[in-house]
C-alpha cells in the first residue's frame, strides 16, 4: 500500500505543476492575443480544480494499488483540496508577512506546498478511500 501510495501520489503532485504550466501558457496567449489578463484568471480559476480533480480521481483508481469506491472519490477529493487551498492561503499570507525577499518567499512555498499536498492526500485516501474492513 505504501508504494501505491507514493506512485498514486507523486501522479497527482505532478498534474499540479502541469496544471499551473498549462495555466501560465494559457496566460500569456490570451495577454498575446489582446484579451485582458483577467480573462486568464478566471479561465485558471475554472481549469485548475476540475482538472485537478480528474488528475485525482485518475491518480487513485489506476495507481493506487486497491480497489476505490468511485462514489466516494468526489467526496475523497474534496477532503483533500479543501484543507489543501485553505492552508496555501495561509501558509502564502504567513511567508509573505515573515520573509522579505519574494523569490525566497515563493522557493519555500512551493517546498511546503509538496508537504502539505502529500498530507492532505494521504488523509484523504486513508480516511475516506480505503476500504472499511
Amino acid at each position: 500500500m505504501k508504494d501505491s501510495l507514493l506512485k498514486a501520489f507523486f501522479v497527482y503532485a505532478y498534474s499540479f505543476v502541469v496544471v499551473f504550466m498549462f495555466n501560465s501558457l494559457l496566460m500569456v496567449l490570451l495577454m498575446k492575443l489582446g484579451l485582458a489578463p483577467s480573462t486568464g484568471t478566471i479561465l485558471s480559476y475554472i481549469i485548475t480544480p476540475v482538472a485537478l480533480f480528474f488528475a485525482y480521481k485518475i491518480s487513485v483508481k489506476k495507481f493506487l494499488g486497491m480497489p476505490v469506491d468511485e462514489k466516494r472519490i468526489p467526496k475523497a477529493w474534496l477532503f483533500q483540496f479543501i484543507p489543501f487551498f485553505i492552508i496555501s492561503l495561509i501558509l502564502f499570507w504567513l511567508l509573505g508577512g515573515l520573509i522579505k525577499q519574494p523569490s525566497l518567499v515563493v522557493f519555500i512555498f512551493l517546498n511546503l506546498e509538496l508537504l502539505v499536498i502529500y498530507i492532505t492526500f494521504k488523509l484523504s485516501v486513508e480516511k475516506v478511500l480505503k476500504p472499511e474492513r
